[in-house]
């Protein structure tokens, strides 16, 4: 897997700018996500996050029932694109601290998320799948095939 297609979600939880807070946060603990994207014209313009809810709401004092989801949402996304690369990927998890990755098409329109957990579990899982692989062909090379556990050379 070269690009991040395979491993986003493409079921994405959105929200207007104008929704309360209260009702934004109801729907991520409804739907077991720690991040909306907010929406507006198909568009994404904002990521209303579990820590823009603890820094921005909580920690502020304000009133999840009258405050607007768009007033305390990130405005500085991070995005790629579908085809985007697993570095690129990691590079901007990593370099830009985000914890989500919404992944838009060419218009701006999100299409996916990406968690960090979602990612890394993932790569983990390639990682090791292909070290796997080549210690299987290392073993194969060396005339021992690691499954024959009985003898034999299956005609060698």
């Amino acid at each position: 897997m070269s690009s991040i297609e395979g491993m986003m979600h493409e079921k994405i939880v959105t929200a207007g700018p104008d929704e309360m807070v209260d009702s934004v946060v109801r729907r991520m603990c409804d739907t077991g996500v720690g991040s909306v994207l907010i929406v507006e014209d198909e568009k994404l313009r904002a990521v209303f996050s579990e820590r823009d809810l603890l820094t921005r709401v909580v920690a502020d004092g304000r009133d999840p029932k009258t405050t607007r989801v768009g007033e305390v949402a990130t405005e500085q996304v991070v995005t790629v694109k579908s085809s985007a690369s697993i570095r690129k990927c990691a590079e901007a998890l990593k370099l830009r601290k985000v914890r989500h990755l919404p992944v838009t098409d060419d218009d701006g329109k999100p299409i996916g998320i990406v968690s960090a957990r979602d990612f890394f579990e993932n790569v983990t899982g390639e990682l090791e799948t292909l070290l796997d692989r080549v210690k299987y062909d290392a073993d194969l090379h060396q005339a021992e095939d690691p499954y024959d556990h009985f003898g034999g050379s299956y005609g060698r």
